[in-house]
């Protein structure tokens, strides 16, 4: 997938044999750098407690030895850890124009190419009721969200990245029609009975 390449042809060369291309479209730049504010947040406040930790405790008196190397690369890791939260905006307006949302008849595709290749496929079956979040304006015209899978998490899955699962499409003309379409492949998946295997 190119960067140049139309979303409809990037996700028609996905497609799996008798699978129809319902929709397909890229998210708007803009959108999907906002909704890793949280992200932001997060890089903040480990960088302000990193140099703060630093500077009030440890410069003064920075331990010798093999207590002050592991100390060191330990507050390295946690600082490019932070940095690395810091840039998600930026990352994520980059990786949209290499991003497709794509819905077929048989499931939801999110195709990535930046920084890292991968697909990411949900069956009917792993699919929330929709959330359509309001559309905000952009260079693009009017771009909403549409969130597809919101669960808790167990305890043991939880990490600095919070405590759901939200996957979603950010930032894409008429979030209303494509909620509907995946509500449609929902209930067509719910009636349709499971063949058995002889």
């Amino acid at each position: 997938m190119s960067n140049a390449s139309d979303p409809l042809e990037a996700a028609r060369a996905v497609l799996e044999p008798g699978e129809t291309l319902v929709w397909a479209d890229r998210p708007d730049p803009q959108v999907l750098a906002r909704a890793r504010l949280p992200q932001v947040i997060r890089g903040l406040l480990g960088v302000a407690v990193i140099v703060g930790f630093l500077w009030l405790s440890f410069v003064p008196n920075w331990p010798g030895g093999l207590r002050g190397l592991l100390l060191t690369v330990f507050l390295a890791v946690a600082m490019l850890y932070s940095l690395w939260l810091l840039a998600a905006p930026w990352v994520a307006r980059r990786a949209a124009g290499r991003t497709v949302y794509a819905v077929t008849d048989r499931r939801v595709l999110v195709l990535e190419d930046w920084p890292f290749k991968r697909q990411r496929a949900f069956a009917p079956a792993a699919l929330d009721d929709t959330l359509v979040a309001p559309a905000t304006p952009s260079q693009r015209g009017d771009r909403g969200t549409v969130v597809f899978v919101s669960r808790k998490l167990p305890w043991w899955q939880r990490s600095a990245g919070g405590s759901y699962r939200i996957e979603a499409f950010y930032g894409i003309a008429e979030a209303q029609q494509v909620a509907e379409r995946i509500e449609s492949l929902r209930r067509a998946a719910a009636e349709t009975p499971p063949q058995e295997t002889l």
